[in-house]
């Protein structure tokens, strides 16, 4: 069975989304699927423009010839470089299709990539898949303060609607994802879930890494931390508010906040004038080859989401790779995080955007070593029987071969 998945954006490129498609086609592969891979316009791996490289055995097409619109470009300027960059991309997918033969076209979000496929699809009638990864206009509401009633926000949802709709089948990544797409009129049985998943052979459990230890003066510290995109969807100002009571508590405390963003010069500001110079600590982006030394350094990972929808319906990455490595999370009970974390079992949960609950949580992992230890050992269960990609590629397999019988 062949498959061609189409991508926004694909490795060497590194962010959450490339690292699940990276996942997805890989263990296809070692499953026995043929996945191909093409990227769009918006791929941001650098020097290949045109034409196709293999990147572990796996053929990638690049579209960059095409051109994007441009961050500083006028709004009637790039509404027609879209439009054209869109029938471009339509069909050079097309031509993809038509030479390589697939049996499923599997795009994955954005719209983009699914108003391509399903173009592609309703030309060569062949079966697509629109897999929706997240709720990108309700992203835009918290990231860049978009309005639910600007036009700019109704475009992006009747865009994303469109790709769904027309699609032969539909993927979510989250129940959450599932219920708003089902609200806006999708019926659920045109929908599958298939959840995030973590490669447990890659994060598994390992000793702290001395060399981190030693630059950041870490040793002998508790390390609450968090790894990730640096937004305001993540909630990190109630994470640093609540660490302040926690440090006067506990001195031998440090925050450690791992990536890169647009919050991260704000949340510095604010670390400083909280007087925690030197117990808050940010790396900045740190290269992906050396992810797993930073996780070895934390004991307890936080996730405090705000409430807001996009985090309702949409599960993380990092909880699962934390959980994989042995680590016990913390997370706001949010839509998203309450699919990943059960509280008391493979982590805690506190009522998302108040401190004092978090402060309250900290301090209980703190003082029951015991319960840190059952969680710890629930979270690596539950990764392993319910989150391992060796588990989850056999139902994507399960989804192709349905959408063809019923062709």
């Amino acid at each position: 069975m062949k498959i061609l998945h189409v991508l926004e954006t694909s490795i060497p490129d590194l962010a959450g989304y490339t690292i699940r498609a990276k996942y997805i086609v890989e263990n296809q592969k070692k499953h026995g699927i043929n996945p191909v891979v093409v990227t769009s316009p918006f791929f941001k791996g650098g020097g290949l423009q045109t034409g196709k490289e293999n990147i572990n055995g796996i053929t990638y097409f690049r579209t960059n010839h095409i051109r994007r619109p441009e961050k500083d470009m006028n709004k009637v300027a790039s509404y027609l470089t879209r439009v054209k960059m869109l029938n471009m991309y339509k069909k050079a997918v097309l031509e993809i299709v038509q030479s390589e033969k697939p049996d499923i076209i599997h795009a994955h979000s954005s719209y983009t990539n699914g108003l391509a496929a399903n173009y592609a699809s309703a030309k060569t009638r062949i079966p697509s898949i629109y897999e929706l990864r997240s709720l990108w206009g309700e992203s835009a509401v918290v990231d860049e303060g978009l309005k639910p009633d600007s036009l700019k926000y109704r475009m992006i949802w009747r865009l994303e609607m469109k790709a769904i709709q027309n699609a032969s089948g539909v993927i979510a990544i989250s129940e959450g994802i599932k219920r708003e797409i089902v609200s806006r009129g999708i019926p659920g049985a045109k929908i599958d879930i298939l959840p995030n998943g973590v490669d447990t052979g890659n994060f598994r459990p390992a000793e702290k890494d001395d060399e981190l230890l030693a630059r950041f003066g870490l040793e002998d510290h508790l390390v609450i931390g968090y790894i990730g995109s640096i937004r305001k969807l993540e909630g990190l100002k109630h994470l640093i508010k609540a660490f302040r009571e926690i440090n006067l508590r506990e001195p031998m405390t440090v925050l450690f906040i791992v990536g890169e963003g647009t919050e991260k010069n704000n949340l510095e500001v604010m670390s400083k004038e909280l007087g925690l110079t030197g117990k808050v600590i940010f790396t900045g982006r740190v290269p992906h080859d050396e992810i797993l030394n930073y996780y070895s350094v934390i004991d307890v990972f936080v996730f405090p989401r705000i409430n807001a929808k996009i985090n309702q319906a949409v599960t993380p990455l990092k909880p699962l790779e934390a959980m994989s490595m042995g680590k016990v999370c913390i997370g706001s009970n949010v839509g998203g995080l309450m699919e990943l974390i059960t509280d008391g079992y493979n982590g805690l949960l506190f009522e998302c955007e108040n401190e004092d609950a978090l402060v309250d949580k900290i301090m209980r992992l703190m003082k029951e070593p015991a319960l840190y230890e059952k969680l710890k050992a629930n979270g690596m269960k539950w990764v392993r029987e319910e989150r391992e990609w060796k588990v989850l590629t056999p139902r994507y397999e399960e989804i192709y071969e349905k959408l063809i019988s019923n062709q």
